[in-house]
């Protein structure tokens, strides 16, 4: 490859808003096909022959409505379906609230405080095992219902899917409200009477992920990869739709060249949900060739920086920091193997991994929420990321080889299996 690569961050930005338009791209979900529909007929109109689009079965939750209130009507509170969640009759269901704090305080309840009641817990973020242990015992005291209140978002409540936790919500409805926004609705979550309205069914439904190949003159393969599906009710411009265009932007740029590496883009469906996609991926493809992961996922809004956190040995992380060096705009690498999503399942299987992200004012505070919209970003917060994942393609392109150690630490894929293994996700 001759010449360098021009990042168009208009076009990725128009990306950006064709995919949002769309609306929530639920894994399995008809907007999720309309998603991938969209990339495959990217990379076809950038001049990519063989385009994969892989399908496969997913069972996944059409969620509709969730709201709390006074069966007056005069006090009312929307929040969101936990994935999964039972639902509740048509014109919803009323009994006695009570509030108990945090999970750590299921303990010192009875059944008859909990039993046939709507119980209100403030949500912990991340589903450790005591977490979990505390949610299965308020469960088993058969509440009516269950609202978690998410004290980490004020605007917006975020969508939560815990894999683990799917046998609990499939059994009382579930739902998940700003505890900001409940400050007004406190004092009916003492022994009042509330109507809880829960509106959602699991569908079976189709998984996609689209691939596109490049075939340079070493087999040696470089794979880029972004998500392009969303937690329901949620836009999800910054967490993917934007990973995706900046995804898409750089296979535009390389399909018509002659590349010294091969490369293979995709974008994947069920990031959100444990990774489903790239694990199918992952255990039906043969991994032999691929040398490295590049994932471009979570694209905040400006001021901030752009972070590669990258899993490999010292050498490979000082060629980063040296590459994150030279780029106008403020930019880092950091040493991680379990930030981000779909890269983490590479990680565990020994391929060392560079996950491309953007740090600022909204990151972790909008992604899996209705307020995650493209008014958020600036087609140059894509470019800063975007040419950042161009000039690491240029470093291995000028070098004709991947110039570091493609080997993985043993912590770093020891972590990275825990982090599959336990479900975790990321902040």
């Amino acid at each position: 490859m001759s010449e360098g690569l021009s990042f168009d961050q208009d076009l990725a930005f128009e990306t950006l808003e064709e995919l949002c338009r769309i609306g929530p791209r639920v894994v399995g979900s008809g907007n999720e096909a309309t998603a991938a529909a969209l990339i495959e007929g990217r990379f076809r109109e950038y001049g990519f022959s063989k385009v994969e689009h892989l399908e496969y079965s997913f069972r996944y939750y059409d969620g509709i409505r969730a709201r709390v209130g006074s069966p007056d009507g005069r006090h009312m509170l929307d929040g969101i379906p936990c994935w999964m969640s039972a639902s509740t009759p048509p014109e919803g269901s009323v009994s006695e609230s009570i509030y108990i704090g945090t999970h750590e305080l299921v303990a010192n309840l009875s059944i008859k405080e909990v039993q046939d009641k709507i119980v209100f817990v403030l949500l912990t973020d991340q589903v450790q095992t005591e977490t979990l242990e505390s949610w299965k015992n308020l469960y088993s005291m058969n509440p009516a219902g269950v609202v978690f209140l998410d004290i980490e978002r004020g605007e917006a409540p975020r969508a939560y899917a815990f894999d683990k936790a799917v046998s609990l919500f499939s059994s009382v409805p579930s739902m998940v409200v700003s505890a900001d926004q409940a400050k007004a609705f406190h004092d009916l979550m003492f022994g009042s009477r509330i109507n809880m309205l829960v509106t959602g069914s699991p569908k079976d439904g189709t998984m996609h992920n689209v691939c596109a190949p490049i075939q340079g003159t070493s087999p040696q393969t470089v794979l880029l990869c972004a998500h392009h599906d969303t937690h329901a009710f949620t836009p999800g411009a910054t967490d993917n739709a934007a990973g995706v265009a900046i995804m898409l932007e750089v296979a535009r740029n390389l399909a018509q060249k002659n590349t010294s590496l091969s490369y293979r883009f995709v974008s994947f469906g069920g990031e959100e949900f444990g990774m489903k996609g790239s694990q199918e991926f992952a255990s039906s493809t043969d991994l032999s060739e691929i040398a490295l992961c590049i994932n471009i996922d979570s694209v905040g809004a400006l001021p901030g920086v752009v972070l590669a956190l990258s899993a490999g040995y010292d050498e490979m992380i000082e060629w980063v920091t040296d590459i994150a060096r030279t780029n106008r705009y403020p930019a880092r690498c950091r040493r991680a193997s379990t930030s981000g999503g779909d890269n983490i399942v590479f990680a565990a299987r020994g391929i060392p991994t560079i996950h491309l992200a953007f740090f600022g004012p909204t990151s972790g505070k909008v992604s899996h929420s209705a307020i995650d919209e493209p008014s958020l970003l600036t087609p140059r917060a894509l470019g800063e990321v975007g040419r950042v994942a161009c000039r690491i393609v240029e470093a291995f392109e000028s070098a004709e080889r991947i110039p570091f150690n493609l080997e993985m630490p043993d912590d770093l894929q020891t972590a990275a299996k825990g982090r599959l293994e336990s479900g975790r996700r990321r902040p």
